[in-house]
């Protein structure tokens, strides 16, 4: 996997969310070293420098590894814009993005990776729809144990619960077809129907898109507005994914070629 870059934007508001970026990232350095992890954090300050980045180096080489720090004050978390900085970041034909609180199967990258790199789909999800997900309670004790052991699945096994997965945390896809495709809708702002909008685009639009039946294990974290249904913003996102979803390829196609963001994005000279 040396043609892929894992692309992850991130905001850590607490202890928890601390704890679960450096078990991601930790792991998907451990288990692809020759993969491409970029980290951008937006916030007031760097928490990932001062606390993550040395325990990440901790346990494993950071050598593929870059953060990159953009100050903010803005109390509400960009996330599309963001992962939208980062696609264009990246310079190889896969591109992935990753939620800072989750990891699965070796064999799931894997699949999802030679999907995309030998032209099987577009856009992939590398976990099961179902009842796949499995929630961790995560405290300190359970996180060291889970490193330690070189993330030893058993050890993390008997604090977790049954969860429904369906479209959220984590995407494989063709960098250039992400791109063609509009990207991530700018339009939504902080948390709420991002990743429905975006399944449904690329099904509508004619992409292929593709799914690896498999485990998720998301670990549990404390919740800002920022990823609840309290966001100032919710309401505006839900409705505009309502709006969208009663939208043909046609109509899509009209929508998005006239939207502020992809007019910028398309003058970047790395698209």
């Amino acid at each position: 996997m040396n043609n892929i870059t894992y692309i992850m934007p991130t905001r850590i508001e607490s202890n928890d969310r601390l704890r679960n970026i450096v078990t991601s990232v930790s792991f998907l350095l451990a288990n692809f070293p020759q993969a491409k992890v970029i980290v951008k954090e937006v916030d007031k300050q760097s928490v990932f420098q001062e606390h993550a980045l040395p325990a990440i180096e901790s346990f494993v080489e950071t050598k593929n590894l870059r953060h990159i720090f953009e100050q903010s004050n803005d109390d509400l978390f960009h996330k599309t814009r963001i992962l939208n900085d980062l696609i264009l970041e990246a310079d190889t034909d896969v591109v992935a993005s990753h939620d800072v609180d989750v990891v699965y199967p070796v064999a799931s990258h894997q699949a999802a990776y030679n999907a995309i790199i030998n032209d099987q789909s577009d856009v992939i999800y590398p976990y099961g729809c179902g009842v796949w997900q499995y929630q961790v309670n995560y405290p300190v004790e359970v996180f060291e144990k889970f490193l330690q052991s070189g993330f030893d699945i058993h050890n993390i096994m008997p604090h977790c619960r049954t969860e429904a997965s369906t479209i959220g945390w984590t995407q494989f896809y063709n960098r250039k077809k992400v791109i063609e495709g509009y990207m991530w809708n700018e339009v939504f702002l902080s948390w709420g129907a991002e990743d429905c909008e975006f399944f449904y685009r690329f099904n509508a639009l004619g992409y292929r898109v593709g799914r690896i039946d498999g485990p998720l294990w998301h670990f549990e974290h404390a919740r800002t507005h920022n990823s609840h249904y309290h966001n100032p913003k919710f309401r505006e996102n839900h409705n505009l994914w309502q709006w969208i979803r009663e939208q043909d390829a046609e109509m899509l196609h009209e929508y998005y070629k006239n939207q502020p963001y992809m007019k910028r994005r398309l003058t970047d000279a790395r698209v």
